[in-house]
């Protein structure tokens, strides 16, 4: 059975100072080792926007593979690989793969899945020739090798964890295994993926199957931190997490942890731990478990993101008219479009939509035909910050607090929302006041 099952993020492959501490930890261990491996940025977007150009009559594939070639060679020079021969086969059946796509003009959901998960099977290829160069013992555990099973949802599948059970047998593992992240198998023997950089389900998964002690999360993106350091230098690292906030967090600008994560603990209330990996050593910096404590401070960081653009339906009888936002919501969620919040008064409502759903939104609701609504808009060039922490409801005066920070520096806010969650205060602002207001906000809660 594995003593430890941690997540490794596919964008440390172009840290040379990140994986020496790796290989020098796995050489230290005695312990036997699950590392769920995710994709790196570059290869994944490669695939991504590969298998919609492939589609296209005027598409030239060598350039598809020959972006892909340029991206693992970059990394073969890196660490000084002579021959990928893991690597290598993944790549030729990927090829031929996407010649089918350029050919036939079929990119389901299913084979689409199937394709991208080559980011991952990569990712842990490259992984392996660094260890295997380093003498370490290791092997790759495909999920349909292993029989990791998942929902027939290709896109957004769930891991069954009861079908997966047969994992828990000790010949399947060796003292360093490395599984690819983010897809598993249906029971019909296809790829169905668990959504965009979901190692981190994939390793929650694993960790409950296999009941494990806890889950490690070695080096992800964004450490956990009182701000982004892009805008608050010297932010400090967050010490402890509730199931709940990094949820929440998740859904924010430049979080490196999949929104599923927590979803095979909470039962077995098993803990994350999160570590730096520096000079040969791991550092704990951030414990995440289900106890719900709200510390003096309530707030525990504050979050961004700029992925959003708020569509405005406003009419004179908008809040009396019965139906609009039930006819909306339901046609946005059969096109798999996610609402981020809604805020509606007498005479406008407000939904927080992803960038990428504004020209789809625009187009439902015009079709719609909605009655009362006389005028569409969309707010583009937005920012949503948010101060997380439980407590928001039990303590008075966090959202003063928050909105005193704004309007006594004449920054202006789009549109506010707090009160429906113990979690979150949330205020939408210019994107150009972004920095300072995420500054203001910041000092008023941390220094």
């Amino acid at each position: 059975m594995p003593d430890c099952i941690l997540r490794f993020g596919g964008n440390n492959l172009k840290k040379p100072q990140v994986i020496y501490t790796l290989v020098e930890l796995l050489r230290k261990s005695d312990k036997k080792h699950i590392i769920v491996v995710s994709a790196t940025r570059e290869i994944q977007d490669i695939l991504i926007s590969g298998i919609s150009t492939m589609c296209s009559a005027s598409c030239e594939p060598a350039i598809v593979f020959s972006g892909l070639r340029e991206e693992i060679g970059k990394i073969g020079t890196l660490f000084e690989l002579e021959y990928l021969t893991t690597v290598s086969p993944l790549v030729e059946k990927l090829e031929i793969l996407l010649k089918g796509i350029h050919f036939t003009g079929d990119f389901s959901l299913a084979l689409q899945d199937q394709v991208i998960s080559y980011g991952e099977r990569i990712a842990s290829a490259l992984l392996y020739e660094i260890l295997r160069k380093n003498a370490i013992d290791s092997r790759i555990c495909l999920p349909e090798e292993i029989g990791l099973t998942v929902s027939e949802e290709y896109g957004n599948a769930s891991i069954l964890a009861g079908e997966s059970e047969k994992l828990v047998h000790d010949g399947l593992f060796g003292p360093v295994n490395i599984v690819p992240g983010s897809y598993g198998v249906t029971s019909g023997g296809k790829i169905a993926r668990l959504g965009q950089r979901a190692a981190d389900y994939t390793a929650a998964a694993l960790v409950s199957i296999f009941n494990a002690e806890r889950l490690e999360l070695w080096q992800i993106g964004k450490p956990f931190k009182t701000a982004d350091d892009q805008y608050v230098p010297g932010a400090e690292y967050i010490d402890s997490l509730t199931y709940a906030e990094v949820s929440e967090l998740s859904y924010f600008s430049g979080s490196r942890i999949h929104p599923r994560i927590v979803e095979p603990l909470i039962d077995k209330h098993i803990p994350i731990l999160v570590y730096d990996l520096k000079n040969g050593e791991k550092i704990l910096r951030t414990t995440i478990n289900s106890r719900n404590v709200i510390t003096p401070r309530v707030v525990k960081s504050v979050a961004y993101t700029d992925d959003i653009a708020i569509l405005k339906l406003d009419g004179p009888g908008v809040g009396f008219k019965p139906g609009i936002l039930a006819k909306v919501t339901t046609a946005f969620s059969n096109q798999h479009i996610n609402i981020r919040s809604v805020i509606t008064a007498q005479t406008s409502i407000n939904i927080i939509v992803d960038k990428q759903s504004v020209q789809p939104v625009k187009q439902i609701c015009r079709e719609l035909k909605l009655t009362s609504v006389n005028q569409i808009g969309i707010v583009e060039h937005v920012s949503l910050i948010a101060v997380v922490g439980h407590g928001m409801q039990s303590h008075h005066g966090i959202s003063a607090q928050l909105f005193a920070a704004v309007a006594n520096n004449k920054i202006n806010v789009v549109i506010s929302g707090s009160g429906a969650s113990d979690l979150v205060s949330y205020l939408v602002v210019d994107e150009k006041d972004k920095a300072k207001a995420i500054q203001e906000i910041h000092k008023t809660f941390f220094n």
